[in-house]
C-alpha cells in the first residue's frame, strides 16, 4: 500500500470521525431539551362529547371578587353552555358533583418554555392552565398550535420568537447552533428577521440581554408595522429610560428590573449592603413603578424561581424534594455533564449551583449566602411597591428551569405572589 493511499484512508477516517461526532453532538442538544423523551399519546386525553353537569359548585365571578355558590355549570361537546341555579334536566347527561369545590377560570403562565417537549402540553391542562406564553419559541410550537386550533388537547398558545442578540460572526454562529439564538446588529438585520417572524406566524419579538442599543432601537420601530409585540429582558446596553420610551411593553422576568437596580447600587458584601440595597430598593421601586405604570409597561414574575436560588445552592436535595420532579423532562433534568451552564436539575448538572463552593471559605459561603437571601427578598420588595403602584402584573414560571415543574410551578408562583404582598 503506497503513502498516498494510506493518507487518503486516514482523512477519510478523520472525516467519518467528524461526521460522527456532529452527529452524536446534534442528538445530544436534542435529548437535554427533551426531545428524545418518549412522547405521550395525547388522543387518549381528548375530550369528551358528551354532555356533563357540574352541580352545587362555586364559581368566580366575571370581576374575580367573589364566589357565586351553588350554580349548575352545563358543558356539551366540551364548552360550557351555560352557568345558572337550575339543576341539571334528566336525560343522557354526566352528574359531577361539586359540592365543597370552587370553579374558576383557566389560568394563565406568562413565561413558559416548552423546549422539544410536547408532553408539557397535557401538564398545564391538568394543573388548570388554559393558556400559556412561550418566551423561546421555536417552529414545533407554531405547529403544536395549530394542532391545538384543530382539536389537540393543550392550552392556548401566545409564541414569541426566537431569542435576539447581537454576536459576532463565529459567536452568533454558535449561539444559534447550541441555543437557536437569532443574531442582529443594525436596522437592516431588524427588518428582515421581524419580517421572517411575522410571516412564520410568531405573536412577538424575544429580546434577550446582549442586543446592542441600535439593533434595541430598531426592533421596537419596527415589530408594530408587522404585527409582532416586543417582549422580553432588558439589554445590557440600554438605560431605563430607553425603555420607557420604547414599543417594549412587558418585562418578561421582575427580575430585570432587579437587576437593573443592582447595577445602579454596586456590590453587596455582607449584612450591613444588604441592608442599605433593601432600603434602596424600597425607594427605587417606588420611582420605577411611576415610571411602569404611566408607559403602560407589564411585568411578569418568576419569582418563585428567584426565591429558590439560594435554596437550590445550599439545600438542592431538598427543594428537588419538595417539586413533582417526576414529571419533569428527564432530558431537561438529567442535561449533560459536559455542557455547563445548562439547564440541568439534578446535583451533578444544576444549573444555579455554586460550582467552586469547595475551595470557598465559611466566611465566603456565608457572605454568598446572605447576597442571594437578600437578592430574593429585594424581588419581593419590588414586586410589593410596583403592585401598589397600579403596575398590570403577569404571573410567569420560567417552566422548565429548574425547579419550575411545568404546570404544577404556577400553583407556587401564585402563592408567592400573594406572600409579596398581593391579594388572593
Amino acid at each position: 500500500m503506497t503513502w498516498k493511499r494510506v493518507i487518503q484512508y486516514f482523512l477519510i477516517l478523520i472525516l467519518l470521525s467528524l461526521i460522527a461526532f456532529i452527529f452524536l453532538m446534534n442528538r445530544d442538544l436534542v435529548r437535554i431539551y427533551g426531545g428524545l423523551t418518549k412522547k405521550v399519546d395525547h388522543e387518549q386525553f381528548s375530550r369528551s362529547a358528551e354532555k356533563i353537569a357540574i352541580t352545587n359548585v362555586h364559581v368566580l365571578t366575571a370581576d374575580s371578587r367573589k364566589f357565586r355558590p351553588a350554580q349548575t355549570v352545563h358543558i356539551d361537546n366540551g364548552l360550557i353552555v351555560s352557568i345558572d341555579s337550575m339543576p341539571p334536566s334528566p336525560g343522557d347527561i354526566k352528574i359531577i358533583d361539586g359540592s365543597g369545590k370552587f370553579l374558576i377560570p383557566g389560568l394563565i403562565d406568562s413565561h413558559v418554555h416548552l423546549f422539544k417537549s410536547p408532553n408539557d402540553l397535557l401538564l398545564y391542562v391538568a394543573n388548570g392552565i388554559t393558556h400559556i406564553r412561550e418566551m423561546i419559541g421555536e417552529e414545533n410550537h407554531l405547529l403544536w398550535r395549530e394542532q391545538i386550533i384543530e382539536g389537540r388537547l393543550g392550552p392556548d398558545m401566545y409564541i414569541a420568537s426566537p431569542r435576539v442578540g447581537s454576536f459576532g460572526r463565529i459567536e452568533g454562529w454558535f449561539m444559534r447552533w447550541s441555543q437557536g439564538f437569532n443574531t442582529i446588529n443594525n436596522e437592516a438585520d431588524a427588518k428582515v428577521l421581524l419580517q421572517e417572524y411575522a410571516n412564520q406566524g410568531y405573536d412577538g419579538v424575544k429580546i434577550y440581554s446582549q442586543l446592542n442599543k441600535e439593533s434595541y432601537q430598531a426592533i421596537n420601530e419596527i415589530a408594530p408595522s408587522v404585527g409582532l409585540t416586543v417582549v422580553g429582558h432588558i439589554p445590557w446596553s440600554i438605560e431605563l429610560t430607553d425603555l420607557w420610551n420604547s414599543n417594549q411593553k412587558e418585562v418578561s422576568h421582575l427580575e430585570e428590573l432587579m437587576n437593573a437596580l443592582r447595577r445602579e447600587f454596586g456590590s453587596i458584601d455582607g449584612e450591613e449592603d444588604a441592608g442599605q440595597f433593601l432600603n434602596f430598593v424600597d425607594d427605587r421601586s417606588k420611582e420605577l413603578a411611576v415610571n411602569l405604570f404611566a408607559n403602560n409597561v407589564a411585568v411578569t414574575t418568576t419569582l418563585w424561581l428567584t426565591e429558590s436560588f439560594v435554596r437550590q445552592k445550599f439545600y438542592l436535595d431538598e427543594v428537588l424534594a419538595e417539586v413533582k420532579l417526576e414529571y419533569e423532562n428527564p432530558g431537561i433534568s438529567e442535561w449533560n455533564e459536559r455542557i455547563p451552564q445548562g439547564l440541568g436539575w439534578l446535583p451533578l448538572v444544576n444549573r444555579y449551583k455554586m460550582p467552586d463552593a469547595a475551595s470557598l471559605s465559611s466566611e465566603d459561603l456565608e457572605n454568598r449566602k446572605v447576597f442571594w437571601t437578600v437578592y430574593a427578598e429585594a424581588c419581593q420588595l419590588l414586586l410589593k411597591n410596583i403592585y401598589q403602584g397600579g403596575v398590570m402584573i403577569m404571573a410567569g414560571t420560567d417552566a422548565n428551569l429548574p425547579p419550575a415543574v411545568p404546570g404544577f410551578s404556577l400553583h407556587d408562583e401564585l402563592e408567592s405572589m400573594h406572600a409579596a404582598g398581593m391579594t388572593t
